[in-house]
C-alpha cells in the first residue's frame, strides 16, 4: 500500500511559480452536452439546467475580478459542452477586454470552421477525447488549430473497454506529434467517486508511465511559463528540506489523494461555480456553498484556508491547489 501523504511530507504546493500568481475560477456553465458518455452521470449532460443569462455571468465575472484584485483571474469554463452556449464567444471577448484570461474544457466537437473563427479569443484550451463519441481525425485537427495560438492541453479519457482503449492509445500516441501541447491520460472514476473502473494491470501501468512514454516526446517551441495557471504539484518535506514532484493523475492512480485534516487553499487560490449558480471552494464541496451568482448579495467570500474533511480528493482541479499539514493535530468532522 502507498504511504499516506502525512507520512512523508507536510506541504503540497505548485511546482511552477507562475501558478501561484493566478486565481482560477472553474465554472460549470450548464449541463447541456452533445455527447452521452456511459461513464458520465446524466446530471452532467441531460440539459436539465440549461444556460444562465449572459448578464448574470458578466456580473459575477466583475465580482470575481473586484474581490481578487490585484491578482489576475483565469476563468475556465466547463459543463456539458460549453461551446454550445450561444453567448460563449461574447463572454470570451468580454473577459479578454477587461484584461483577464479565459479557457475552456471542451470535447472539441464544434466544426473546424468554428475553431478557426474563434481560436484567437482564448488563452487556454483543454480538449478532452471521449472514445465513445469523438472522431479521432477531427479531434486531432482541432488540437492542431488551437495549439498554434494558445496553450493547449489534451485529456484522453482512457476507456477501460479493450477496443476503445486501443482507440484512446492511438490518439494519445498520435497527438504527441503536435508541438506545444501538454497531455494527460485520465483514468475514469465510477460516478466521480472513489473507485476506478475495471482496468487491467497493464492499462494502469500505461497510464502511470505516460510522461516517460509520451509526454517527454512532445516538442515545445514557445515558452508558456509566465502564464501557467495550474500544473504539477510538489510534495515538500519542510523538516528535512526534501521535495518530490507529482501530478493529479499520479495521486489518483497511487491512491495517495487523501489530505483529510490538512488546511487547503481552495477558496483562496480557486473557486468553482456549479450549473445552478452555487459558488464553492472546490468540487469536493468542503465548507459548503458560500453564495450564488444569481444573488450577489448572498456571497460570503472565503478569506482563509479550509480544513479538509474528505477521505479522498477525487478531482484533478481540487488536487492542484496548495495544502498544508497543520502542526496541531486533531480530528476533523466526518464527511
Amino acid at each position: 500500500m502507498p504511504l499516506g501523504p502525512q507520512e512523508f511530507y507536510n506541504k503540497l504546493d505548485h511546482h511552477h511559480a507562475s501558478a501561484k500568481d493566478w486565481v482560477v475560477v472553474n465554472w460549470n456553465l450548464g449541463n447541456m452536452c452533445n455527447f452521452n458518455c456511459s461513464y458520465c452521470p446524466s446530471i452532467l449532460n441531460d440539459g436539465s439546467f440549461g444556460w444562465n443569462d449572459f448578464e448574470v455571468i458578466q456580473r459575477f465575472i466583475d465580482e470575481c475580478v473586484t474581490h481578487y484584485r490585484p491578482r489576475k483571474v483565469y476563468f475556465e469554463f466547463t459543463g456539458g459542452e460549453v461551446t454550445l452556449w450561444k453567448d460563449f464567444v461574447k463572454c470570451a471577448e468580454y473577459i479578454k477586454g477587461i484584461g483577464h484570461d479565459i479557457g475552456m474544457i471542451s470535447n472539441a466537437s464544434r466544426t473546424l470552421r468554428w475553431w478557426e473563427q474563434n481560436k484567437e479569443k482564448f488563452d487556454h484550451a483543454c480538449l478532452s477525447f471521449h472514445a465513445e463519441h469523438s472522431d479521432p481525425e477531427h479531434f486531432l485537427k482541432v488540437v492542431e488549430i488551437m495549439s498554434k495560438v494558445c496553450r493547449t492541453h489534451v485529456n484522453v479519457m482512457m476507456h477501460y473497454d479493450p477496443k476503445l482503449w486501443d482507440t484512446c492509445q492511438d490518439v494519445a500516441e498520435r497527438v504527441i506529434a503536435i508541438k506545444d501541447i501538454s497531455l494527460a491520460l485520465q483514468p475514469l472514476i465510477i460516478d466521480f467517486g472513489e473507485e476506478l473502473f475495471s482496468y487491467t494491470d497493464e492499462q494502469i501501468a500505461y497510464i502511470d508511465r505516460q510522461w516517460h512514454n509520451l509526454g517527454i516526446k512532445i516538442e515545445h517551441t514557445r515558452d508558456h511559463s509566465k502564464n501557467l495557471y495550474r500544473g504539477s504539484m510538489d510534495m515538500i518535506d519542510e523538516v528535512n528540506g526534501l521535495s518530490e514532484n507529482s501530478s493529479a493523475h499520479r495521486f489518483i492512480n497511487d491512491k495517495t489523494n487523501n489530505w483529510k485534516g490538512w488546511d487547503c487553499w481552495a477558496g483562496i487560490e480557486q473557486i468553482v461555480v456549479d450549473f445552478d449558480g452555487s459558488i464553492m471552494r472546490g468540487w469536493c464541496r468542503v465548507g459548503g456553498s458560500f453564495g450564488n451568482i444569481k444573488r450577489p448579495e448572498s456571497i460570503q467570500w472565503p478569506t482563509r484556508a479550509v480544513r479538509c474533511n474528505k477521505s479522498m480528493c477525487h478531482c484533478n482541479f481540487d488536487i492542484m491547489t496548495k495544502k498544508v499539514l497543520p502542526t496541531e493535530r486533531y480530528e476533523v468532522d466526518n464527511e
